[in-house]
């Protein structure tokens, strides 16, 4: 049942049979107030279970918003006469855990810790966020956000500038994701090395199993272009490249990868080539270059460690900028952002470079598709909002009884993996998704296909806390990767419509997902750019525009593949025989995010 839905329906009751609860949030940027009129059902016509599914409907939309905006504040002005209204809106405070402590907030409330983050970052000052009651006699004038008058941006300059003025410069662009580490390193404006680490950041207990990684990619890539380009010969230097060259390979283990970096670096003792800059992608909220939600699933175990202070813990990932610093040369830089922000900033790099200034001018709004779905919003002057932007934590999905029973590690579940709540577009347009489709259509439809599943070893049962439930495998070998490249190569070798119908659903799915966005964020812009591996196959995403235009169809999808190569350093990648840009556009992007001046 989708929330969309439901929207629609509630807006268009009767104006007798329907009352509305007016928000005003007071957004961080400027004290901007964005006004959301969300109407329900009279709750005089309604049972005591009805009654219930309408107020989680009103949690979820204003769940979403915050998800999406984040804020200072938000009013909620009502007709205090109306006692039934009144209740709701006095229950908010406590719904979403308000006056509780970080650690202590479960939920809806896990929206409250990224807003209160991002309020210490931004506006150390604020007190944290609330809900204020008000009557409806004393609501301000909200003006409606006017997309059409908007002013279209045509100068195309701040996008081409990052491609420009690479001579003698090195630059290491960084992908950090939920299955992998993607990194890119240009010297002289050419792609130098590619590496992919693969790793499972949910299973770490602490911050520095998240931070030690990516500053060895760093390493990597330092030590290697430092040996090149060392004025010596000899037989250990040689070596060492070649344990270098070994340790690029994706199927290095990090032992090998670690022990080879240790070993150059003694060799060299200090003789680096200084790295320009850095241009890293985390998946999280970033705010002025600091990681500031920690709230998503790859801190979950941080999060649930019993034997540390996450708060603590997690400031060492806030400064991970700092930390990163070390590495480059004094006045050089470090520029981290969101993984669907460069995402969309990556998009409008490329369509720019294309010379497609419509494409650009009313900003790119732009979605990642791997581990999780990420999203990025840019304006067309280039400017990225400090917005949480967590859409895949909205909540779509206010049905699907049976699934809510599973607890969220069970492929079946639609239950967020780090909030526990249902619904979340986090088990819809991801990977999970694909997954959980899988185990949804295969039994009954295609129990051939659910037997090789297990035959192949990417699904297990097993007992989790007294219950039989059905997992990935992530140890000893981590069969997330090899599963969804499996149900991917499904749709070509059984062109069936079972398979079909799993990719089609991916598209709705997105397109409610489209129909939220718009009606929380407003961008302006109805087409929805595609990043990540489950739209790394052709037909799997032709299917999911499918989906998508069987439930709206004004949405426009567009793929991030060698046909958005545009930029000198993306046409390189295109013609990597071993690489290809739907694996590490994103690091290129990076890699164009680093040298912003």
């Amino acid at each position: 049942m989708f929330i969309s839905t439901v929207s629609e329906a509630f807006e268009n009751l009767k104006e007798t049979e329907k009352q509305v609860m007016n928000c005003v949030l007071t957004l961080l940027e400027n004290d901007e107030k964005r006004l959301f009129k969300i109407s329900l059902p009279v709750f005089s016509c309604l049972e005591n279970e009805e009654i219930n599914f309408v107020k989680s409907y009103v949690w979820s939309k204003i769940y979403n918003i915050l998800s999406g905006l984040g804020g200072k504040e938000m009013n909620i002005y009502i007709d205090k006469k109306n006692s039934s209204l009144t209740e709701l809106a006095a229950e908010l405070n406590r719904v979403f855990y308000i006056d509780s402590k970080r650690y202590n907030r479960r939920g809806y409330g896990r929206a409250v810790n990224v807003i209160d983050r991002m309020l210490g970052a931004l506006c150390a000052d604020a007190p944290g966020f609330r809900f204020n009651i008000l009557d409806i006699s004393e609501m301000p004038e909200i003006n409606k956000i006017d997309t059409e008058g908007r002013k279209k941006n045509r100068d195309l300059s701040v996008f081409k500038k990052v491609t420009e003025n690479f001579a003698g410069k090195i630059i290491c662009g960084i992908d950090v994701g939920g299955t992998a580490i993607k990194t890119v390193l240009v010297k002289d404006g050419n792609i130098d090395s590619c590496k992919e680490y693969n790793w499972f950041p949910a299973g770490f207990r602490e911050t520095r199993q998240l931070i030690e990684p990516i500053c060895l990619m760093v390493r990597l890539m330092r030590a290697k272009v430092s040996l090149e380009s060392l004025n010596i010969s000899s037989d250990a230097k040689n070596e060492l490249i070649r344990d270098i060259n070994k340790a690029l390979d994706k199927n290095a283990s990090n032992d090998y990868v670690l022990a080879a970096v240790e070993k150059a670096e003694a060799f060299l003792n200090g003789r680096y080539v200084e790295i320009d800059a850095i241009g890293l992608t985390f998946p999280d909220v970033v705010v002025k270059n600091k990681i500031v939600g920690g709230e998503v699933y790859k801190t979950r175990g941080i999060r649930n460690n019993p034997n540390i202070d996450y708060e603590k813990d997690f400031l060492k990932l806030t400064h991970l900028n700092d930390i990163l610093r070390k590495f480059v040369k004094k006045h050089g830089s470090v520029n981290i952002i969101n993984d669907g922000s460069m995402a969309a900033f990556t998009a409008a790099v490329e369509n720019a470079a294309a010379g497609s200034s419509e494409l650009v001018a009313d900003g790119i709004f732009a979605h990642t598709l791997g581990t999780e779905l990420g999203t990025g919003w840019i304006k067309g002057d280039g400017i990225i909002p400090d917005i949480p932007l967590e859409v895949y934590n909205f909540i779509i999905d206010l049905g699907s009884f049976v699934e809510k029973q599973y607890p969220s590690d069970d492929l079946r579940s639609i239950n967020n993996f780090n909030t526990e709540l249902p619904g979340t577009l986090q088990k819809y347009c991801s990977q999970s998704g694909v997954f959980r489709l899988a185990l949804k259509y295969f039994p009954k439809k295609r129990p051939d296909l659910y037997q090789e599943l297990f035959n192949k070893g990417f699904v297990i049962e097993k007992e989790v806390d007294g219950h039989k439930g059905y997992y990935v495998p992530t140890e000893p070998e981590d069969m997330r990767k090899p599963f969804l490249k499996h149900m991917m190569d499904l749709v070509e070798r059984e062109n069936d419509e079972v398979n079909k119908r799993i990719w089609k659903d991916i598209g709705a799915f997105l397109a409610v997902a489209w129909l939220e966005t718009n009606e929380i964020l407003n961008p302006g812009t109805a087409r929805r750019v595609l990043f990540g591996g489950l739209v790394a196959n052709k037909r799997c995403f032709e299917l999911i525009k499918e989906g998508a235009n069987e439930i709206n169809e004004n949405i426009v999808l567009d793929v991030a593949d060698s046909e958005m190569a545009n930029t000198p350093i993306m046409k390189q990648l295109k013609a990597n025989p071993e690489y290809t840009v739907a694996q590490f556009a994103q690091a290129v992007g990076a890699v164009y995010f680093g040298n912003l001046s």
